[in-house]
């Protein structure tokens, strides 16, 4: 049993570069060997993420691209600063000062809610309490979870059947399933319990709110705008502090900025099925493609500065 268990840990190397199997990888192996219980026979999920995550990280540092590594913590916490934004203006818009066209009386509710989306932006409410008893990455698990939850019932049962419930649409949850997955990075107890994270979330809700109202935006588009905002600006001020996080948190959360922004011509789809799935397609390819133009020409411009060295 063990040799089978060491060969299938062995098995995982093939996610780190070439160089650090040869120079590491019996080192790798024989520390989860000894951390490994009797009769185990196979790697443990959490070792297995462990592994991958580590191999993925390595394998950016030997292309010169730690700056993304580094910049994770970062984009999660902006992420989940988005995600609760999100959750924050949606719980109140439709729970707390409902549209009384939409949600007036006699339209059906869920129990106390007036739209099943309320199950994840309460999930997402929970997040802030939950990192303050240290358990910050498990709720946003959870909170993503639920949305994804309600994401599926929303785009399998037919919308008859749910009536005012399908609302929020999946250009709403989307998005916020995004965040939610990009908000996992974030340190599992720094910033969870900063008070700072709850002062934003709530005056950027307050602003939405109120400014949307007045011009008639629809808050995800706003947030949208609010999100790409602070990516720029955090960009500025790491590259003129010259730091190698720099625009990385905006090539990460490239995804959910795109998702976010407003849905050029498919206005007449707006909250569909097929043109939630349409815009989410075109904005993972257009996230994936920046990035990894950005970490190939990261690659290139190291290659060539130690070019210029060694000359």
């Amino acid at each position: 049993m063990t040799s089978v268990l060491r060969h299938r840990y062995t098995k995982l190397l093939c996610w780190y570069p070439a160089a650090d199997r040869g120079d590491r990888g019996v080192e790798i192996v024989e520390t989860y060997m000894e951390l490994s219980s009797a009769g185990q026979r196979r790697p443990r999920p959490g070792d297995v993420a462990d592994l991958v995550a580590g191999g993925l990280r390595q394998r950016l540092r030997a292309r010169n691209a730690g700056g993304l590594v580094d910049a994770l913590p970062l984009t999660g916490t902006i992420a989940l600063v988005t995600a609760m934004t999100m959750a924050t203006v949606g719980l109140i818009l439709t729970e707390v000062f409902p549209d009384p066209d939409q949600y007036g009386v006699g339209a059906p509710m869920l129990g106390p809610f007036h739209t099943l989306g309320a199950l994840a932006w309460i999930a997402w409410m929970l997040v802030l309490p939950a990192g303050l008893a240290g358990l910050g990455r498990w709720a946003v698990a959870v909170a993503t979870v639920v949305t994804i939850g309600v994401a599926v019932v929303v785009a399998v049962v037919p919308a008859t059947e749910l009536t005012s419930l399908h609302k929020p649409g999946l250009f709403v949850l989307v998005p916020q399933i995004a965040l939610g997955l990009f908000a996992l990075a974030m340190p599992p107890r720094h910033g969870y319990r900063s008070t700072a994270v709850t002062a934003s979330v709530i005056a950027a809700a307050a602003t939405m709110v109120l400014v949307g109202s007045r011009y008639g935006l629809r808050y995800d588009v706003l947030l949208g705008m609010m999100l790409l905002l602070a990516l720029i600006v955090t960009g500025v001020v790491l590259a003129a502090q010259r730091d190698r996080r720099a625009w990385w948190p905006a090539m990460l959360l490239l995804g959910p900025v795109l998702l976010l922004g407003p849905k050029i011509g498919l206005e007449a789809m707006d909250d569909s099925r097929r043109g939630a799935l349409g815009w989410a397609a075109m904005s993972l390819l257009v996230a994936v493609a920046a990035l990894l133009v950005a970490v190939i020409w990261q690659t290139q411009r190291a290659r060539r500065r130690a070019a210029q060295i060694e000359q």
